[in-house]
């Protein structure tokens, strides 16, 4: 009982200390955590999409609908913008969508970078397309089965990848995780939403902590950040937001 309160109590102070930069040695990670990921600042968009989402996504999805696909939150939207802004990825590969909101985050970080989202829910990948369209911006969606479409894209792409996955339902983490293995060899960085939602994607985010082929990961308790440059050393980080 001791040991674990002491755990308990331990591990909020060890992500805060972390958060404002303690004990990380790595350049990488010390501005990629104190610069982007803790970084308050108010980016232009922020109003935008978030007037967008109230407008068209709030007001609009049904019951059925919201179960479907979760939404992702407004503090993780802007995450991602930070983090797409920081890197400048030539392309970047979206795994589901939530409904937009979150492709558009990825979309305004960097309106140059060549962005496909992989949606197979047709209904998701629509509302999705029209939001952008509405919004006067452009992603290319892929409605394919991941089977079909990954290894394919993967493929075709040697340089570093720019992979964003999105809170999907617990079957899809499987497969998902041996179609993307091979993207660990191509020096890409991944963010993973909602890494404890449930135990296969938590075992996923563990297996990725002990490849050898990731050298830093940065576990933001509901979001992840794998990062497979092989120049770096390896180094596993927990930070509160």
């Amino acid at each position: 009982m001791q040991k674990r309160f002491w755990k308990d109590y331990t591990t909020p102070m060890s992500r805060m200390r972390q958060a404002w930069g303690f004990g990380i040695h790595s350049p990488f990670a010390f501005r990629l955590i104190t610069k982007v990921i803790r970084e308050k600042a108010r980016y232009y968009a922020y109003d935008d999409i978030e007037a967008i989402r109230h407008e068209r996504v709030e007001n609009h999805l049904s019951r059925s609908q919201k179960r479907l696909r979760k939404r992702i939150s407004t503090s993780r939207g802007r995450l991602f913008f930070r983090l797409t802004n920081f890197f400048r990825p030539h392309k970047i590969l979206e795994i589901g969508s939530s409904w937009g909101i979150s492709t558009l985050y990825l979309r305004l970080a960097d309106r140059s970078s060549q962005l496909t989202v992989a949606e197979p829910v047709d209904e998701v990948a629509r509302f999705a397309e029209s939001l952008l369209a509405e919004a006067g911006v452009k992603a290319d969606f892929v409605r394919e089965n991941y089977e079909t479409f990954l290894p394919d894209y993967l493929g075709r792409n040697s340089e570093r990848l720019y992979i964003v996955v999105n809170r999907l339902p617990k079957s899809y983490y499987g497969i998902l995780s041996r179609l993307l293995d091979t993207a660990l060899d191509k020096q890409s960085l991944l963010i993973i939403d909602g890494i404890r939602s449930n135990s296969a994607v938590k075992s996923w985010w563990e297996s990725l902590i002990k490849d050898p082929r990731v050298r830093v990961t940065i576990d933001m308790k509901n979001v992840g950040f794998v990062c497979c440059d092989p120049k770096l050393n390896k180094q596993d980080y927990q930070v509160a937001l």
